[in-house]
């Protein structure tokens, strides 16, 4: 069952790949590629058999925003975008954009790629991460780097507060559990999971140098993975900013929750 699964994730990102590359061509808009792209990370995860639960502790502006997490697998981005929707724009590394066709459509669909070795990628990036949350994306950046080996959350770097601090934004830090187990690094198939994101309360955009910035994201997201237990989280489906197609969540009790409502509380 397992090979199935993965063979039809395979599949599946071909075609949804495919779709956004074109629509994006034609559109010039990275919109409605990213809305492409985030309804393949909703059927990714449904198709690997994973479960997901969501819990917002703060309201997602409707502007832009920096949102800031721990990062365990390859999984994590469509887990963010099943939590995120279609507004979510993320950073990847350089390689991800050398795969055939995916990596064209994630660029197709707002994705930032860098090379966080090269010191004249990193200015280029910050011009255009400024323009993405400008433009009222929410712009997701795993600041250790890479992914976690054991779980365990590294140093973070500055590149995405001192955006946030360019622009004037608020930071959110956001816990992400499930991957490691999903699809662990070095792993060949997706397994069941139930997988969590937490998007936790904002950090001030000013006020805090960069290192104190970075500390404090850190520490929450290490603070709520401490809290988080074997039990699954509540899913607050009112908060929930996915508006077209019901994907299902798990509750407490285990009785599913069907979230369609917008966080922006947008109409």
């Amino acid at each position: 069952m397992i090979v199935l699964r993965t063979i039809a994730v395979i599949l599946m990102t071909v075609i949804y790949s495919f779709a956004a590359v074109i629509t994006g061509f034609l559109t010039r808009s990275d919109e409605a590629a990213a809305r492409i792209m985030a309804h393949w990370g909703k059927i990714l995860l449904r198709v690997s058999g994973c479960e997901v639960d969501v819990e917002f502790s703060a309201r997602l502006p409707e502007g832009g925003a920096i949102l800031v997490a721990n990062h365990q697998s390859y999984l994590d981005i469509p887990l963010l975008q099943v939590a995120l929707g279609a507004k979510a724009r993320f950073v990847a590394k350089r390689e991800l954009g050398r795969i055939p066709l995916f990596g064209k459509s994630i660029v197709s669909a707002g994705t930032l790629l860098i090379d966080r070795k090269d010191a004249r990628e990193m200015i280029r990036w910050v011009r255009e991460a400024a323009r993405c949350v400008q433009r009222g994306n929410w712009l997701v950046v795993f600041p250790e780097g890479t992914r976690s080996d054991n779980g365990s959350i590294r140093k973070f770097q500055h590149g995405a507060f001192f955006v946030a601090n360019k622009c004037g934004l608020p930071v959110f830090p956001v816990f992400v559990d499930g991957g490691s187990r999903a699809f662990p690094r070095g792993e060949r198939f997706i397994r069941p999971a139930r997988m969590t994101v937490r998007v936790l309360p904002p950090l001030p955009a000013n006020g805090l140098s960069l290192e104190e910035m970075a500390q404090t994201a850190r520490e929450r997201i290490l603070s709520a993975g401490a809290n988080h237990s074997a039990s699954p989280i509540a899913c607050e489906a009112h908060h929930h900013p996915l508006k077209k197609g019901p994907i299902l969540f798990f509750s407490r009790d285990g009785s599913i929750v069907e979230a369609k409502a917008d966080l922006t509380g947008g109409k």
